[in-house]
């Protein structure tokens, strides 16, 4: 199921333009204009203008979705740069660290996240104040809640800090999450209680917030919490963040970095080179051999344009075609992410047979045989493995990796020692945030 119909992903792009009102990063005067000439702020009073508030918070957050997922998977085993860029080379070798001295790759990351929260935020307040006792029942007030806790869910699977309000001094990524999950859950029940036109627009943030508790709960060690909550999600779920060919700021980083044709900035990572079959186009199935169709990986044989190199000239090329156009959307949660949590959440409470019964289920989604559970050796370490192969493969180029192996404890031995484990604070959030400040980043760790 797709997340958007035409005309609501149309509406979430255009929305950008106003949602552009509400973005300074780092500091307290969200509300502030860009140009007061041309819009003044009082004129977002007109309900006229409403929509076009929520769908452009939600799509500031929706754009940052491709590149979060190319640096938190080059800062992970999943991909790596093959561009000529050398902050892009920085986050792929791990090097960075906090207080790092200048824009990395991920500054323009975290800063449209942070935007994406503050317009939310923003609207949020001003939607309480001008629909009086029916803002708790409007689709627009939940649709900007929806962002502001999606957004911090995204700070948390990437940045090892971040500020949970505006100006506010740093937090860790277990405190977003927990920010994330109580924002989540009060959103799912906003939506609940929302009167929608439509029943279908309703059931698809019901589901989307539940996704979200998941994942969450998931992160926090609360297992049967995230078992209850994925079971909840019905097996037809996606929610995609939408993008388009109106202009380049509106594609699909992921397609325009990572293709043929396009910037060929990013690739799948090395260690992946021997599981890759070149002439059919795809990753081999970690189990079966087989060819794993989640995984499509096009690879330039013959080398008629110099495209088997990326765009630095040293690194093998293969493009992404999970995203295969500018306009390819990305799934910012599906279900098949929650049979992988009751996956894990059975095997971190010691229940291997549930775990691999829900890898199976997963499995048979791209057509894979089965697994089956091994009866000598360490048995759960073979499990665990399996998991994130299965994660890997599902979740590919999603935006996942780099929080999987964090939490397992295994960047050192997946990807390096003496790498950053997380991606830091940016720049202008250090620079402009003064209860942060120049110098006073507290992380990463290194591994």
């Amino acid at each position: 199921m797709r997340a958007l119909t035409t005309q609501a992903s149309r509406a979430l792009l255009h929305g950008l333009a106003v949602a552009a009102l509400f973005i300074t990063v780092g500091c307290h005067d969200i509300l502030k204009v860009q140009d007061p000439q041309n819009f003044a702020s009082g004129s977002l009073d007109n309900p006229i203008l409403w929509p076009s508030l929520a769908n452009g918070a939600e799509g500031d957050l929706q754009l940052q979705v491709s590149n979060f997922a190319i640096f938190t998977g080059m800062l992970s085993d999943e991909l790596w740069d093959s561009s000529t860029w050398i902050d892009w080379h920085d986050v792929s070798t791990g090097v960075i660290r906090a207080n790092w001295a200048t824009d990395g790759a991920w500054t323009g990351t975290m800063n449209g996240i942070l935007r994406a929260r503050y317009s939310a935020q923003a609207s949020a307040a001003r939607f309480a104040a001008d629909m009086k006792d029916t803002a708790n029942t409007s689709p627009l007030m939940v649709q900007v809640k929806a962002t502001d806790a999606w957004a911090d869910l995204m700070l948390a699977m990437g940045f090892c800090e971040a500020p949970p309000i505006g100006g506010a001094a740093a937090v860790s990524d277990t405190v977003m999450f927990q920010n994330a999950l109580t924002k989540l859950t009060a959103t799912k029940a906003l939506a609940l209680a929302a009167h929608y036109p439509k029943a279908a627009d309703q059931t698809l943030v019901v589901n989307w917030m539940t996704a979200g508790i998941a994942r969450a709960n998931l992160m926090l060690g609360n297992y049967d919490a995230a078992i209850a909550a994925a079971q909840l999600v019905p097996t037809t779920f996606e929610k995609d963040a939408v993008y388009s060919t109106n202009t380049t700021a509106q594609n699909n980083q992921l397609f325009f970095q990572g293709n043929f044709g396009s910037n060929r900035s990013y690739t799948i990572r090395g260690s992946w080179y021997s599981q890759i079959d070149t002439v059919a186009g795809f990753l081999r199935d970690w189990y079966s051999g087989q060819l794993d169709t989640r995984v499509p990986l096009n690879h330039d044989n013959n080398n008629k344009l110099g495209y088997n190199l990326g765009a630095g000239g040293t690194i093998r090329f293969f493009s992404n075609g999970k995203a295969n156009s500018a306009a390819a959307p990305v799934a910012m949660a599906k279900y098949p992410e929650m049979l992988l949590i009751e996956a894990e959440a059975y095997w971190r409470k010691g229940d291997n047979a549930s775990a691999v019964s829900f890898l199976n289920t997963n499995r048979a989604l791209a057509s894979l045989p089965a697994i089956t559970l091994p009866t000598t050796g360490d048995v759960s370490t073979w499990v665990r493995d399996a998991i994130l192969s299965e994660r890997f493969a599902t979740l590919y180029s999603e935006g996942f990796r780099l929080q999987d192996l964090y939490r397992f404890g295994l960047i050192g031995t997946r990807v390096g020692t003496g790498r950053a484990t997380k991606l830091p604070l940016s720049r202008t959030e250090l620079v402009n945030n003064q209860n942060i400040g120049i110098g006073h980043g507290k992380c990463p760790a290194v591994s």
